[in-house]
């Protein structure tokens, strides 16, 4: 110190003589933040990070009266004995900022390792909740005359409270493993060293609210349904039957008043159905085997390690570990595992093995009472001094130790554990399951389970599980809130005080959570629950501590955290869930909600609002015979008026729609019809048979052609008055022009020809050919011929099957007009071509044509006078047995050229032709 105050003089007195030129103006104000060089080296300095802060530097020069200015230098704080404009020079170049005295902002230090010499602890706790910045920091604020305080880098350490700020007494000692704050510090100040690793929630989330309470309208008498039903809708047209006689004969209809009911029921149950009582058996916290690992806490719910053949708690850093360190992740912290292990003919207690060497090692008590390590069990009795099967679990993970009859306390003190005899000893050690799943999903998907536990979003299913809120039967039942709820009956901290009362941390609101989560009835199932309390008791650990040197308070913390889940998990917790449950909720059934219905007893889901015949209305109301339950009312089964029951697709009054009366009486498919009874009547049934009706077509015939010519080109159908024998008659022109060697074919058809069974028909018809039309002459030279057949055949020569007659000829050599035929014929059902409508037959009957004979020539004639007379009968019964029939025929199946259709002739309304035929006009050119 002399010579420092000597250079400090030396200095003083050169720079005054000879540099006080060279000096500003500073000299005569405060100097801060000063850049410059030394000419004096400092009295006193400290590495220490928290005094790298200009702030921090200046509250210690400060406190130091010789002090007179600072400065930070390469991240140390150095005090100066004169103020700045004494120790440094222009001429000296430099980068190191320099303050006066009187520059400094603060006189708090924060965060400094050291000691004090005159100024003892007003108060000193032991609680390692205290012995954090947190918790030291809190106490500090809560006693009046606390202005700073101190925390201890040790297992078990002692949290300190001083009257007096660091200014009045404080010695900075980077050795020192105590740490200071003044009562308004921050928990950190500069790079302190790493930290522990956090979490933090990045969306609002909503407060968490009570479900609705289950509500019911009042119950209503049903009554029976009176009402009109929609008017029926037919799918189709509407389907005629086959026989009218069969159809008048077997016509019925029904149509009665509605039932009234069987069993007039009762109103359902709207008080619920409670929770169930045969569940399955809740685990233990701790089994014995190897396979059940556990880590055993103290007292604080500190881990115990191995230490030298003894256990004792897991040590606090004394400086700062790596920042990749797994002790910096607390709540994945792995703890050392131990078991537990029942020797031979031991019954009521165990070993505890250790199981993080590479053999076992078996936790054995000295006959003074020290914990050791050795590496075969005793059994019951004192081996050596040392005795190793003394060990007991209870369900809840809260061990117990005895030998001999007396019982004994299991307590740690700084980095060491004995055993003491107690009579009744407070069993201070847990049992913290390696693998308990609540905790290990809560620690899997710590970084959003805050939002999760917040918002209760993990939910389960309402009746599984080890815990299910619903009896499983009648199935589909889900808990909803009753009336007369009360809140908060399964409160973990409250209900459970025995446990929680040995928790040295408060986890922040975290029992209020878990206990409405317990309160939900709806969704969230006890496991999920138990998950959620876990995941806020870890979180609110890594919302408490940060720094490395609070390590151990956090893995304390987490450890607790994990017990307090495990035990959530046992028997305790489920029946405090129960409790919460049974104060909460009941058992409705699932939609709608108020159809949980009993009968005897015993409890049963029916919609009385829907269609249940059952429960129409009520629970076990049934409806009467013949009727149907519909929206929780009695109606008929089909149709209803008013009261009446009946089918609007028969009922004759009703066709229909209601009031819809039939006249005759007879409803088909909802439409009133008029059947024709009575057989067959047997008429000429070729209609259009002149062919009068031809403008724009030619009703009730179509025409085509065969492979080879054209219709609308050298193939026409044209409506013509035909003069012959001094008569002039309509009729239909056939013409087929310039004809190839082979010559043209068409076909001219009727559809759906009547035809009686069992009576014979006879067809004529008349021809006369032509060429002459009006005044001109045309070219008909050409051989024609015209067949008649019940069907149209693929082909112009063709029959398929169909009955078929001769070859009529035409032309030329035979062309005088005149009637040919007759062509004798009768159907039967059954044949080709032939199709049966109630009592009548059916044909398509087909003139296939033909012209040849008159390469490049042309064939003309008329058709008229078309007759089907039934002329006889056939022995009833009677058919032609033929195989091959074609009922209907593809059109993709015939050689035409041009499809069946309606044939529009290129005429004008009025615009009729006059043929006739002049004999001696036209002659065969010879090919």
């Amino acid at each position: 110190m002399r010579l420092n105050t000597f250079l400090a003089l030396a200095a003083s007195i050169c720079l005054a003589s000879g540099h006080e030129d060279a000096l500003d103006t500073r000299a005569a104000k405060k100097s801060c933040g000063i850049k410059g060089n030394r000419i004096l080296q400092a009295y006193f300095s400290t590495s220490q990070t928290s005094y790298a802060v200009p702030e921090q530097c200046g509250a210690l020069c400060a406190s130091k009266p010789l002090c007179q200015s600072y400065a930070v230098e390469q991240g140390t704080c150095r005090l100066y004995l004169l103020p700045v404009n004494k120790i440094l020079t222009n001429s000296m170049g430099g980068n190191n900022v320099f303050y006066d005295k009187a520059c400094a902002t603060s006189v708090d230090m924060c965060q400094v390792n050291g000691f004090r010499v005159i100024s003892p602890a007003i108060f000193t706790s032991g609680q390692l909740t205290d012995n954090n910045f947190k918790g030291c920091s809190q106490l500090c604020k809560n006693t009046v005359s606390c202005r700073s305080f101190s925390i201890e880098l040790a297992t078990g350490g002692k949290c300190r409270l001083y009257k007096n700020a660091l200014t009045k007494d404080f010695t900075p000692d980077t050795k020192s493993l105590n740490i200071y704050w003044d009562i308004n510090c921050p928990r950190d100040v500069g790079a302190a060293g790493p930290t522990l690793g956090s979490s933090a929630s990045t969306t609002v989330v909503p407060t968490l609210t009570t479900e609705a309470v289950a509500t019911f309208p009042p119950p209503e008498t049903p009554t029976p349904l009176v009402t009109d039903s929609p008017p029926y809708v037919p799918s189709g047209p509407q389907v005629e039957p086959d026989d009218d006689d069969v159809f008048i004969s077997t016509y019925t209809y029904e149509q009665y008043e509605l039932p009234t009911v069987v069993a007039a029921g009762s109103p359902p149950n709207t008080s619920g159905v409670s929770q169930p009582t045969a569940i399955p058996t809740a685990p233990c916290m701790v089994q014995p085997g190897p396979q059940a690992q556990f880590s055993v806490l103290n007292e604080n719910f500190i881990p115990m390690v191995s230490r030298t053949s003894s256990i004792g708690p897991l040590l606090q850093p004394t400086k700062a570990p790596a920042a990749d360190d797994p002790i910096l992740e607390p709540e994945t912290f792995v703890l050392p595992g131990f078991y537990l292990q029942q020797p031979a003919g031991v019954t009521d207690a165990y070993d505890m093995v250790y199981a993080g060497s590479s053999t076992p090692q078996f936790v054995a008590m000295t006959n003074t009472g020290n914990i050791v390590l050795v590496g075969a069990s005793t059994g019951t009795k004192f081996v050596n001094n040392r005795v190793t099967t003394i060990f007991n679990v209870d369900c809840f993970g809260v061990i117990s130790i005895a030998q001999g009859g007396n019982k004994y306390t299991w307590s740690t003190d700084g980095s060491t554990s004995r055993l003491v005899r107690a009579a009744n000893p407070p069993n201070n050690m847990k049992a913290l399951p390696n693998n308990i799943p609540e905790v290990q999903t809560a620690l899997k998907h710590r970084r959003r389970n805050k939002e999760l536990a917040e918002r209760l979003l993990s939910k389960r299913s309402y009746s599984d599980g080890p815990a299910p809120k619903c009896p499983a039967s009648p199935p589909a039942l889900v808990a909803r809130t009753k009336q007369g709820y009360q809140l908060g009956e399964g409160n973990f901290c409250e209900s459970l005080s025995e446990y929680w009362s040995i928790s040295p941390f408060d986890f922040d609101g975290s029992c209020e959570v878990q206990s409405l989560c317990y309160d939900q009835c709806k969704d969230f199932g006890w496991q999920s629950c138990n998950a959620i309390f876990g995941t806020m008791m870890i979180l609110s650990c890594l919302d408490a501590f940060d720094s490395w040197w609070e390590v151990i308070p956090a893995v304390a913390c987490a450890a607790q955290a994990g017990y307090f889940t495990g035990v959530a998990a046992t028997r305790k917790g489920r029946d405090l869930f129960y409790k919460a449950q049974g104060a909460m909720c009941r058992c409705f059934c699932s939609s709608p909600p108020d159809t949980c219905v009993y009968s005897n007893g015993d409890f049963y889901c029916a919609d009385i609002h829907g269609g249940d015949d059952a429960n129409c209305g009520n629970c076990g109301r049934q409806c009467g015979p013949n009727s149907k339950c519909r929206s929780g009312q009695c109606g008929c089964p089909v149709d209803q008026c008013g009261s009446t029951c009946l089918d609007f697709r028969n009922n004759p009054n009703n066709c229909g729609k209601c009031g819809n009366v039939c006249d005759p009486a007879y409803c088909l498919d909802g439409r009133c019809y008029k059947p024709q009874p009575g057989d067959c009547i047997p008429e000429q049934a070729v209609t259009n048979n002149n062919f009068e009706s031809w403008y724009p077509t030619f009703v009730n015939w179509t025409m085509a052609a065969y492979p080879g010519c054209t219709l609308n080109d050298n193939i026409k159908f044209s409506a013509t008055n035909y003069v012959a024998n001094g008569n002039r008659d309509p009729a239909v022109l056939v013409e087929m022009t310039s004809l190839p060697s082979q010559g043209c074919e068409a076909a001219m058809v009727q559809k759906q020809v009547k035809m009686c069974p069992g009576l014979k028909y006879e067809l004529t018809f008349a021809m006369g050919y032509v060429n002459k039309v009006g005044d001109s002459q045309v070219v008909s030279n050409a051989d024609c011929t015209v067949r008649w057949l019940t069907g149209t055949p693929g082909s112009w020569n063709g029959n398929d099957n169909f009955q078929s007659s001769d070859s009529y000829p035409i032309g030329i050599s035979n062309a005088n007009y005149k009637t040919f035929g007759p062509w004798k014929l009768h159907v039967a059902e059954g044949e080709a071509g032939v199709t049966k409508v109630k009592k009548n037959l059916f044909v398509d009957l087909t003139a296939v044509i033909h012209c040849g004979n008159a390469n490049g020539g042309a064939g003309r004639f008329v058709i008229r006078d078309i007759q089907m007379q039934p002329v006889g009968s056939v022995k009833r019964g009677s058919t032609i047995g033929q195989t091959g029939i074609i009922w209907e025929r593809d059109a993709a199946a015939t050689n035409m050229t041009e499809a069946l259709e309606p044939y529009y002739p290129d005429q004008k309304p009025g615009d009729v032709l006059v043929t006739t035929f002049a004999a001696n006009v036209t002659k065969r050119e010879e090919a």
